[in-house]
């Protein structure tokens, strides 16, 4: 993919409900589940992962469109993906340790002291390790975290975390009790928002710090125009900027403290994107790259792999010199302050 296609169609967008947007791209069921399984080295995991997806969408397409009035991209439909969704389209792999975001976050919390903190979708517990004792206590925090490796891991550490949606009546319980809330590249996976912040306000005392972390929408848009991966639904089903986090914000009673996009040397952007390329090659039956991610033989195919990743680099070298750019980061992070006023306008 070269270019969108930029075609105008109707759309809903969850942000500013808009009906205007310019068609990206499309894909069918059976295209987004090869971004995530082989379907030649995994045939019926393919199938049953591309019936569910079908399933999830109620329909065999979805298109990624772009909000003419607040530039919001999303898929449509806007639905994320289900917990059956996850266990078909992904085998458990370990967690980022400490983060660019994470850290942001202990600055803006590190002359605080005993406040409340729930951590949604919390991994194994990275951010909370740093967090506890030494902010605030153990009592002071809450998590959840669907997986079940992750929440052993943060139930060690002696936390309570819950494998439910914060929208859901488990939650009900906790009306105005906290002060803080992290959502580390959590949103983007996340439908319905209107119901979420919603939630949000009602678990939250006033004047509550939000603090979310979210891909970069540049940094996708440089590896979809140039060969890399797809930013893939049901997976990814957001794209957000600033203005969408002002607009949604505003709606809800929040306003935006601080906004920041990650500055990753361009090695690391480099690195990425050319893994990004081989992976989406992978994808394409025929390919160099799909055969070779075939190999069953580890080493074999790891010396392959590294041999097919050079050749892009080579052929690649002006795509990559455009990733200099420091706005190309891999990730932003938003703080969100909430008002006095609890109703949205």
């Amino acid at each position: 993919m070269k270019h969108y296609q930029l075609t105008p169609v109707e759309a809903n967008c969850p942000i500013c409900y808009s009906r205007n947007a310019q068609l990206l791209w499309s894909v069918d069921s059976e295209q987004a589940a090869r971004h995530y399984v082989s379907k030649e080295a995994e045939p019926q995991r393919f199938k049953k992962l591309a019936n569910h997806i079908s399933n999830l969408w109620q329909q065999k397409t979805c298109n990624v469109v772009r909000c003419d009035d607040c530039g919001f991209c999303y898929s449509y439909p806007y639905t994320a993906g289900d917990d059956k969704f996850y266990d078909l389209a992904y085998e458990r792999s370990g967690y980022p340790t400490w983060k660019w975001e994470h850290q942001l976050t202990y600055d803006a919390l590190k002359d605080k002291r005993n406040f409340t903190l729930l951590e949604i979708g919390a991994g194994d517990g990275a951010f909370i390790r740093r967090i506890t004792p030494e902010l605030t206590s153990q009592t002071n925090v809450l998590c959840t975290e669907y997986s079940n490796y992750g929440r052993g891991q943060i139930q060690q550490l002696g936390l309570n975390c819950l494998a439910v949606d914060i929208r859901s009546k488990q939650f009900e319980p906790f009306k105005e009790h906290f002060d803080v809330i992290c959502m580390f590249q959590v949103l983007e996976h996340m439908d319905r928002l209107d119901d979420l912040f919603q939630r949000l306000n009602y678990l939250t005392r006033k004047q509550a710090s939000l603090f979310i972390s979210v891909p970069n929408p540049k940094c996708i848009e440089f590896s979809e125009l140039n060969g890399g991966l797809l930013d893939m639904p049901p997976n990814h089903i957001g794209r957000w900027n600033r203005e969408g986090f002002e607009k949604l914000g505003e709606r809800w009673g929040w306003f935006v403290e601080n906004h920041a996009i990650e500055e990753n040397t361009f090695a690391s952007k480099a690195e990425l994107f050319l893994k990004y390329r081989f992976w989406r090659e992978g994808q394409h039956p025929g390919t160099p790259a799909n055969r070779i991610s075939r190999i069953k033989n580890h080493n074999l195919s790891k010396l392959m792999t590294i041999g097919c990743i050079g050749l892009y680099t080579v052929s690649d070298l002006p795509k990559l010199s455009r990733l200099r750019a420091v706005d190309l980061g891999f990730s932003q992070w938003v703080h969100l302050k909430r008002k006095a006023s609890l109703e949205p306008e």
